[in-house]
């Protein structure tokens, strides 16, 4: 029996050491990923900084292309009163065309 106990207490000692060096590993891993001991990975807060500076930078981009902050870009709305404008111009012209080939087929009628 006394050499059972014995078992029995060198695993329970050797679990609380391996126990012991995990949590020590672990302790050293945090601090290695958190230099600045603030409670977040350096990477995390690099990562954050980075979106951060990029969203600034989309921001100020955006606010070149809209000049005068309606919130459109100034050459979508250009290339949209473009696009109205030859939608008019190829209405009326095919307007034109349909008097005056009504016109044509009317006097093709009276002759």
């Amino acid at each position: 029996m006394m050499d059972f106990k014995g078992l029995l207490e060198r695993a329970k000692e050797a679990a609380r050491s391996v126990a012991q060096e995990a949590e020590k590993r672990l302790q050293e891993i945090r601090e290695k990923l958190d230099q600045d001991k603030d409670g977040r990975p350096d990477v995390v807060e690099k990562a954050l900084a980075e979106a951060e500076k990029a969203l600034k930078e989309a921001k100020s981009r955006l606010a070149e292309l809209d000049q005068d902050k309606d919130g459109l870009p100034d050459k979508l709305k250009e290339v949209s009163e473009l696009a109205k404008k030859a939608a008019e111009t190829a209405k009326a012209q095919a307007e034109e065309a349909a008097r005056l080939l009504k016109e044509r087929l009317g006097k093709g009628d009276e002759a």
